[in-house]
């Protein structure tokens, strides 16, 4: 522990952060990269106190701070590990929003707010966003009234080709281990159409699960009263997506594999049992 502690207080030595010559050598770009690989925790809040410090050293600086604040928001607005765009949505309230990252171009100053807004509602440890929806029969099937240990959100399309893929094995998983253990699998019509969705759950015999959509008049209804759509709230711009919550409804765990899904509960069952 005394080497790695070591280690990570001394990786910069001979650097400065106000050196703006460095932004140009063939170096500095990989040993940033490694400093946050090798000897930053991988969690949000270790790396965005690295960052931050960065940035501080580097304030003022014409050049350092400009390539600093890019390379950090290129890398965490779609991050490599789940979770990571806390980041990313860190950066952009602390500094794109107030004015302290002036350099980005109107267009890209207006992605990076739209994709942070889509992010912010569905970061992990958060409470889901309620699903106002209905089933086929037109029956109000609302995420909030769904009970359970977990629930896991997949959001479909049945014209989908990895969709059509995907489902029938998510719904093995369901039969053979899920359901068993008090999980839910709330199933979201997200395209396809009403004869496509209804057909595809027949012949598959997606039995068990609570399948829904959103009725047209609601979609109107929100997009009057300029409240975000689904599709921004679970940040939902192609199909399949998977989301865990827990029995309160808090992200657990978002845009994985039913596999990783599977690994996920397993491993809070465990961490449970065990206290």
């Amino acid at each position: 522990m005394f080497a790695y502690r070591y280690f990570k207080e001394h990786f910069f030595d001979g650097i400065s952060f106000r050196d703006d010559r460095l932004v140009r050598t063939p170096f500095f770009e990989a040993k940033v990269d490694k400093y946050f690989r090798d000897l930053v925790l991988p969690n949000p809040d270790s790396i965005i106190a690295e960052v931050d410090h960065m940035l501080l050293a580097a304030r003022g600086t014409t050049e350092m701070y400009q390539y600093l604040m890019v390379h950090f928001v290129q890398k965490y607005v779609n991050p490599e590990y789940m979770g990571q765009d806390a980041v990313f949505v860190h950066l952009f309230e602390k500094y794109v929003n107030t004015g302290l990252a002036q350099f980005f171009t109107v267009q890209y100053k207006e992605f990076l707010t739209k994709r942070a807004y889509s992010l912010m509602a569905n970061l992990i440890g958060q409470p889901a966003a309620e699903l106002v929806m209905i089933d086929s029969l037109g029956k109000s099937r609302n995420l909030y009234d769904v009970k359970g240990s977990y629930t896991v959100v997949f959001f479909w399309d049945p014209t989908c080709g990895h969709c059509q893929e995907t489902a029938p094995k998510l719904d093995s998983m369901y039969q053979a281990k899920w359901k068993q253990q008090g999980v839910q699998l709330y199933g979201v019509m997200v395209d396809g159409g009403m004869n496509n969705w209804t057909k595809f759950i027949r012949e598959n015999k997606l039995n068990d699960w609570i399948h829904v959509y959103q009725a047209k008049s609601e979609q109107e209804s929100e997009a009057k009263a300029g409240k975000p759509g689904f599709r921004q709230l679970y940040d939902v711009y192609q199909t399949p997506v998977l989301y865990l919550l827990d029995s309160e409804k808090r992200i657990i765990a978002k845009k994985l594999s039913y596999q990783q899904i599977d690994e996920v509960i397993s491993l809070k069952q465990k961490t449970t049992s065990a206290k």
